[in-house]
């Protein structure tokens, strides 16, 4: 997360533009804002629990003793793989336009447009948000110039509520197959993401063949107690040839957790480790 992080500067949406025209000519005159959803509720920060990239292919081996809190870390970290790796591009768009400003482009319709840095290549982005209804439908557009380039290619688009407290994302593949690759569900509480589901969407692998990881699924969410923070993992695994289910809840202020993942520990307990990442005895 750390290329993108946006180190808690954003709030819980940020007021991008104010509507100042006469209710008697502008029918949207009386809404007096639209929101431009937070960086997290598309790439939520879980830089604590991310390891280096791994793969869903034998996480059961990675699982060695004192590895409660690796193995735990493995699981997330796939997920942010995914995010960051297979849709860098659309994500990193995203991540620039809080730095820019919209301009009004139709009826209760908004349009950032700037550049996007960091890839070896040029791209531009152009992201609209539209008011429908009590909701507000964002398209992003993405344009690369040079070889392989293509022209306003729709990286993904998203639903949000006008209160900002709640919509989803759904993220396209590549301009090469441009297929629904991920869909991100979330709602804040408060100030905080209260949860955020990422759900493999995509029907075909690269080899055109069905995608065994589709509906496997990544939640995370607040709770009371202890163990603040959890993770509800759904996933198939390769090694396995099946899904599996695991929860991992943490405290986000001391960083002691616990794990309990039936089909990689044989057994239906915890296991747990305490703040410094050692595994201990579950109390």
């Amino acid at each position: 997360m750390k290329n993108y992080k946006i180190h808690g500067l954003i709030a819980a949406f940020l007021l991008v533009f104010f509507i100042s025209c006469d209710s008697s000519d502008d029918p949207g005159s009386d809404l007096q804002a639209i929101a431009l959803p937070s960086f997290e509720t598309m790439a939520y920060d879980f830089e604590s629990f991310t390891a280096e990239p791994g793969s869903a292919q034998g996480i059961a081996q990675k699982a060695a003793p004192n590895g409660n809190w690796v193995f735990s870390r493995l699981v997330v970290g796939i997920w942010n793989s995914a995010l960051f790796n297979t849709l860098a591009i659309p994500v990193a768009s995203f991540h620039a336009a809080i730095n820019h400003d919209p301009e009004v482009i139709g009826d209760l319709k908004w349009q950032w447009s700037y550049s996007v840095n960091g890839f070896t290549s040029n791209y531009t982005a152009r992201l609209t948000g539209e008011i429908s209804g009590e909701e507000v439908i964002w398209e992003m557009y993405i344009t690369k110039e040079g070889i392989e380039g293509f022209d306003n290619f729709l990286w993904f688009t998203g639903v949000s509520d006008l209160d900002g407290n709640s919509g989803h994302w759904l993220l396209i593949e590549s301009p090469e197959r441009p297929n629904p690759i991920l869909r991100i569900d979330w709602e804040k509480e408060g100030e905080d993401i209260g949860s955020i589901r990422y759900t493999w969407v995509r029907e075909l692998d690269a080899n055109e063949n069905d995608d065994l990881f589709k509906d496997s699924y990544l939640q995370y969410g607040l709770q009371e107690g202890d163990f603040d923070a959890y993770f509800d993992a759904h996933t198939y695994d390769e090694g396995t040839q099946g899904f599996a289910d695991i929860r991992i809840e943490w405290n986000r202020a001391d960083y002691f957790g616990r794990v309990r993942a039936p089909r990689y520990f044989e057994d239906e307990l915890w296991h747990c480790w305490d703040g410094m990442g050692d595994d201990v005895v579950c109390e």
